[in-house]
């Protein structure tokens, strides 16, 4: 069981991985780009086989960097001092003196990218979604999924089905009131409630506004 369920987090947090990297990817390079960032030909900027082989490749990558297990020795004499490490730092640094102040300025053309929940096209959930169940992941939270990520992340209230019960019931009693024939504008009723004091009222409704009509009818 323990196994099984270590798998499924794996599983999980592979999947959001690389909905993150996806979602990450395409929104930066909005910005830089400055191209529209609702529009929907933008999804196949960065498709999931693009974010799954940039983590592959970067797991390898660290893996072979930090994979000492089979001669410690051998890697410890390999790896670079702290001398060699400044001298590359300060030679990296130094190659940025020569690149004009003008370069350094940020530029102008970058594109703001405006919540909006509704739209799927534009990954705005995708990358809250994702970002948020890797840290919930690591702190042993379970993850949610994007329809209560859009939930929170847009401050939604969800409305009562009591006040949607009432509503329907009364309108429809008004309505058998209309259909019925013989029945007086005095028996139907205006209803005003607030469920929140709670708060019933009912009022008998005032005749319609008359205007002319052509050939003076009212």
């Amino acid at each position: 069981i323990v196994a099984f369920r270590q798998q499924q987090q794996q599983q999980e947090v592979n999947k959001n991985m690389i909905e993150f990297v996806r979602s990450a990817a395409r929104l930066r390079y909005e910005s830089y780009s400055g191209i529209p960032t609702n529009s929907r030909d933008n999804l196949s900027l960065v498709t999931e086989d693009i974010a799954s082989d940039a983590l592959k490749k970067h797991a390898w990558k660290n893996s072979g960097k930090t994979n000492t297990s089979e001669n410690p020795s051998s890697a410890k004499e390999s790896s670079p001092s702290h001398a060699s490490l400044k001298a590359q730092i300060k030679d990296k640094l130094s190659s940025l003196q020569s690149i004009p102040k003008s370069a350094l300025d940020p530029s102008p053309s970058l594109s703001v990218a405006e919540f909006e929940k509704d739209d799927d096209s534009n990954d705005h959930i995708s990358f809250i979604t994702a970002a948020s169940n890797l840290r919930a992941i690591c702190y042993g939270i379970p993850p949610v999924d994007s329809m209560e990520t859009r939930k929170v992340a847009g401050k939604i209230v969800p409305a009562m089905i009591t006040t949607t019960a009432f509503v329907s019931a009364l309108s429809c009693i008004e309505l058998v009131k209309l259909c019925t024939k013989g029945i007086s504008l005095q028996r139907h009723r205006n209803a005003f409630i607030n469920l929140a004091l709670p708060f019933f009222a009912f009022t008998s409704p005032l005749p319609a506004e008359e205007y002319p009509g052509l050939r003076g009818a009212r």
